[in-house]
C-alpha cells in the first residue's frame, strides 16, 4: 500500500514542471509563528540566500488514513549548499517537500495573489481535500486534482493586488538540486 506521502507527491508531480523533491532542513527557529512567507523573505538581504517553497508533513499527522500537507516557504544558503528554516515551531522530524513550482507560480501571478501560501493539502481515506482556515473551523473542498491553479484558487483576484512587494527580479529562486 502506497503512503499518502507518495501518494501526494506522484499526484502533485503531474501538475510540475520542477521534480519534487523532499529536502533536509535546518530547523533554527527566531522568526514569526504562522508567517512562514515573511520569515523566509525576511533572510534574502543575506548574501547567497534565496527563498524556496513547497510542503511540510508533519509526523503527528502521519497515518495511512489521513495526512496534512501545508505549504510552506523556507530558505537555501548558497554558500554552504544547506537549507534552512527560522519559522518556530515545526515539529521535529518534519518532512520538507520541495516544490519550486509553487514559487513560480507566485511571482507569476504575484498581481492577483492575496497570499503567497496556497491552501493546505489533506489526504484522506483515498482522496485529496484543499483546506483553507475559515471563522467556524475548516472550509475543506474536494481536490480531483493538485494543480497549482487549484491550490491558489482561494487566493486569486480579479483585479491586480500585489502579494510579494518586492519585483520579481529581486527574487532569486536559482536553488540547485541537492540531496
Amino acid at each position: 500500500m502506497e503512503s499518502p506521502l507518495v501518494k501526494f507527491m506522484t499526484r502533485r508531480q503531474l501538475f510540475c514542471k520542477s521534480a519534487l523533491d523532499v529536502v533536509c532542513v535546518n530547523n533554527i527557529g527566531g522568526g514569526a509563528v504562522i508567517e512562514c512567507f515573511g520569515n523566509a523573505h525576511s533572510q534574502l538581504s543575506q548574501q547567497g540566500v534565496t527563498i524556496v517553497s513547497g510542503w511540510l508533513a508533519e509526523p503527528r499527522q502521519h497515518s495511512q488514513v489521513h495526512r496534512q500537507f501545508t505549504q510552506h516557504w523556507w530558505n537555501f544558503d548558497q554558500r554552504v549548499n544547506e537549507y534552512f528554516d527560522i519559522t518556530p515551531e515545526i515539529e521535529k522530524g518534519a518532512i520538507y517537500i520541495l516544490d519550486r513550482d509553487i514559487a513560480l507560480f507566485a511571482i507569476d501571478n504575484n498581481e492577483r495573489l492575496s497570499s503567497c501560501v496556497s491552501s493546505s493539502v489533506i489526504y484522506s481515506s483515498g482522496r485529496f481535500y484543499t483546506m483553507e482556515y475559515a471563522a467556524s473551523g475548516y472550509d475543506l473542498q474536494a481536490a480531483p486534482d493538485l494543480s497549482t491553479e487549484r491550490l491558489f484558487a482561494s487566493f486569486l483576484r480579479s483585479k491586480p493586488h500585489l502579494a510579494i512587494q518586492e519585483p520579481a527580479s529581486k527574487i532569486n529562486l536559482s536553488v540547485p538540486l541537492t540531496h
